[in-house]
């Protein structure tokens, strides 16, 4: 590890101005499939696809899909409540034979598409369901609000989104079951799967996850073998460790970096000054509001706040007047701009729902 230090630092500016300098020199770049990848900054950013690497991918996600204490074996069924957008008139579900898994789509979770949901749960019979975390989450809540309990499912696989407390309370609380978050990029670098003991444990023979001084993830590929990207910035934020070198109940000797995800450093939000705020500071801020479901927070580059929710029950105004207060008190005296909507979209092209965004510009 000492050695890898001795390289520099590289990020996405760095690799889009010269791509190509990343690529392994006897590989034919003619020949190359790229993938975009999601990110919040509108940038393009692309990184070849090679079947290799998503071969491994999808062995170390079968993997961890029994971290938990249900043992999950290749082809059983599964729900997929995520990666799926169906066009208008479209069905909102799906089913992929080969892997067994039966898609569900994250737009249409409501009550006047619940029979489709329920009733796909029960042909599937699976035991395993994947998900966004904000997407589980709501069915969670619609489940909740039927008071109908699928004990069918015995482990629940969230990615690609920030786990936020309130929604691993609500799901843990109604599922009663394991719910392991996965972290991972794009890009094949590193990936890192919570088991159900709560730790998150390194794929270590996927790739090596380093914790910068700011708590950044510094991730170095062991798998890419067309763009084998080291210590590459991520732009994504952990919750450290306060003990080092911990050992997991679960028995597994793989490396425990850090406590969780905390989010992207583009998702920072700033107070006067521009002083940056940890968005756990937020999180923590909206647990207190049980009547909100989903929020969605933009700073401007001027450090204005628009803020999105939407409510389970309605707010009153001394609600509101608690919010607006609890914003103030963490970013300070900016514009703030609160309106309550129907539900917070999803991002078109990642179907993800983004919770904090800043426009930000240091």
């Amino acid at each position: 590890m000492q050695e890898l230090k001795k390289l520099p630092l590289i990020n996405k500016d760095i690799i889009r101005q010269n791509p190509l300098d990343f690529i392994r020199e006897d590989k034919n770049i003619n020949n190359l499939q790229w993938k975009s990848t999601s990110g919040s900054s509108g940038k393009p950013f692309k990184v070849p696809k090679h079947y290799f690497s998503d071969a491994i991918e999808v062995i170390l996600g079968y993997r961890a899909w029994s971290f938990g204490k249900f043992s999950y074996r290749l082809r059983e069924p599964a729900i997929v409540i995520r990666s799926f957008s169906p066009k208008e008139n479209e069905p909102i579900h799906k089913r992929d034979i080969i892997r067994n898994f039966w898609y569900l789509s994250p737009y249409h979770i409501n009550d006047g598409h619940l029979p489709i949901f329920l009733k796909t749960f029960k042909k599937s019979q699976a035991k395993v369901l994947k998900g966004y975390p904000s997407s589980v989450y709501i069915l969670t809540l619609l489940l909740k609000k039927h008071n109908i309990k699928l004990p069918q499912i015995q482990t629940i696989i969230t990615s690609s989104e920030t786990m936020l407390p309130k929604y691993r309370n609500e799901i843990e609380s109604y599922w009663q079951c394991d719910v392991l978050d996965w972290y991972g990029q794009n890009e094949r670098t590193v990936t890192v799967q919570q088991c159900s003991y709560g730790n998150y444990h390194n794929n270590d023979d996927y790739g090596i996850c380093e914790i910068d001084t700011d708590n950044t993830i510094i991730a170095t590929s062991l798998n890419n073998d067309i763009m084998p990207l080291l210590r590459y910035h991520t732009n994504d934020k952990a919750i450290p460790l306060h003990e080092k070198n911990i050992t997991c109940e679960c028995g597994r000797a793989m490396h425990i970096p850090f406590k969780g995800i905390e989010g992207r450093q583009d998702d920072i939000l700033y107070k006067e000054g521009k002083e940056a705020i940890p968005t756990i500071n937020f999180y923590n801020l909206m647990e207190k509001f049980q009547n909100i479901k989903q929020f969605y927070i933009l700073q401007e580059e001027d450090l204005s706040v628009n803020m999105e929710i939407s409510e389970n029950q309605p707010l009153n105004d001394n609600e509101l007047l608690q919010l607006k207060e609890g914003i103030i008190q963490r970013l300070g005296n900016v514009p703030l701009q609160i309106n309550v909507v129907k539900e917070i979209q999803r991002n078109k092209q990642t179907d993800k729902v983004k919770i904090i965004e800043s426009k930000v510009k240091l």
